[in-house]
């Protein structure tokens, strides 16, 4: 005899059998907004009980909206403290002329402070270890 993995309807409250197809309703409590709205507001989604997800349309695509504001905040939060970080160790930007003549193209490129061409990532890494420098590997008493 094969048991069934029943799952519970957050709507009903009945325990339903996934296997059977969906468990559908035409209205739908949004878990986020609270709004009872027509099944057809929410997407959709295998792995619910119902074929649908917990959340309505709208709160998802506020969720996601939001989401990529603070990401955007948190971006310009990295940029702005690796610039300061590159300025105070010596590091600077400076303009190269990619192709010359009557519309020049420029690239940005970072110069170490003794003038080098580096990337970012390299110069982070290398101030990185300046700022927390590993101890040696000589052969030193250990009390």
């Amino acid at each position: 005899m094969e048991l069934k993995q029943l799952k519970h309807c957050g709507a009903c409250g009945e325990m339903v059998d996934p296997s059977a197809g969906p468990h559908a309703h035409e209205m739908k409590m949004c878990k986020k907004c609270e709004e009872l709205l027509p099944a057809d507001a929410f997407a959709l989604h295998q792995s619910s009980t119902d074929g649908r997800r917990h959340v309505c349309l709208r709160c998802v695509a506020g969720q996601s909206a939001t989401a990529r504001v603070q990401q955007v905040i948190e971006k310009d939060k990295q940029f702005r403290d690796d610039k300061a970080k590159l300025k105070e160790h010596g590091y600077r930007w400076a303009r190269r002329v990619v192709k010359s003549g009557p519309d020049p193209v420029f690239r940005w490129a970072l110069l170490d402070p003794q003038g080098q061409e580096v990337s970012k990532d390299q110069a982070l890494r290398d101030i990185e270890i300046a700022e927390n420098p590993e101890p040696d590997d000589f052969d030193y008493p250990v009390y």
